[in-house]
């Protein structure tokens, strides 16, 4: 009996042992597009969902506050990060406790504060708590194996036939996942960008019957927006994307861009709104900005940013 028990734990130790030999050796290559949001301690942040993932430049951010801000930037923003509590208390466990010089840029859209029509703050807050930002207590370790172990969703027989990133997307190591689309592409290319816009048009809106405005977000982005500005300047911002998007988002929340200007002054930040912006920026879905267009946008938004802190040091 004793020599059955003594094989059983061998046994179990042995698959123990492999696991944990696939996570180890998973982490020393490409994990998956939002593993790097996960691996370091962060000065500066980027928040929202997707289109601010995308199109908000860390490296750019970086060069023009040279100096003068708490680094590195990273780009904490997914298309599974709404506003609420497991959100905030992600950001809190990603900022070291002595930082006070850092810059949080604060991408707002209406899909940020939305939620399944009927949801209950509760049934919100349960939801989020599914998704990395809830999942995790872990978000500054490299390797990060709690990652791994909660939120990797492929086989770990990947290590012996590793995937990396394909196609237009390429993740960095601070966070931000650009999409390599060339701004001139080939009719084949020209096809499928137009075939995606489609395809973006159409989830719009049906997740426009589908959800509506929490309060529990506005809420929560606001409690997250208060925290913050006790680490650094705070700065709201609205991202471009192309015009149809932005009338449908405006349609159904007519007073958005009101709203939180109105959220801005009350708390005393910035509210910098380039829904309308033109300057030839590029998406490749009709929400999301291509490579070239994301750097000229953070560009853009950096100098921006630059200059409504000297104004404010001038006051």
């Amino acid at each position: 009996m004793m020599n059955f028990i003594l094989k059983i734990m061998f046994f179990c130790l042995t698959l123990i042992g492999a696991y944990f030999f696939f996570v180890d050796k998973l982490s020393e290559g490409y994990v998956d597009d939002y593993y790097n949001k996960f691996t370091q301690e962060a000065g500066s942040l980027v928040l929202g969902l997707s289109r601010g993932e995308q199109g908000i430049v860390p490296d750019i951010v970086e060069e023009t506050f040279h100096g003068q801000i708490q680094t590195p930037v990273i780009n904490f923003a997914t298309n599974q990060s709404s506003y609420g509590e497991a959100y905030l208390r992600a950001v809190k466990r990603k900022l070291g406790i002595n930082h006070k010089k850092g810059l949080f840029i604060l991408s707002v859209t209406p899909g940020n504060f939305t939620a399944p029509q009927g949801m209950s703050d509760e049934e919100i807050i349960a939801l989020d708590e599914n998704t990395p930002m809830g999942k995790m207590d872990d978000f500054i370790s490299s390797p990060n194996y709690e990652y791994i172990i909660d939120c990797y969703a492929y086989s770990l027989y990947n290590v012996f036939n590793p995937y990396k990133s394909q196609g237009p997307l390429l993740s960095h190591k601070n966070g931000w996942n650009e999409i390599r689309i060339d701004e001139n592409p080939g009719p084949v290319v020209e096809n499928d960008i137009a075939n995606w816009k489609a395809l973006t048009k159409k989830y719009y809106k049906r997740k426009l019957k589908e959800e509506s405005i929490s309060q529990y977000r506005i809420q929560s982005f606001i409690k997250t927006l208060n925290f913050l500005k006790e680490y650094g300047n705070v700065v709201m911002v609205r991202m471009p994307a192309d015009v149809e998007l932005i009338h449908l988002e405006n349609d159904n929340w007519k007073d958005f861009d009101s709203k939180f200007d109105s959220i801005a002054k009350k708390h005393d930040v910035p509210y910098l709104n380039y829904s309308r912006l033109k300057d030839s920026l590029k998406t490749y879905d009709g929400s999301h900005l291509v490579s070239k267009s994301a750097k000229r946008f953070t560009r853009i938004l950096s100098d921006d940013i630059d200059n409504l802190l000297v104004r404010q040091k001038t006051k």
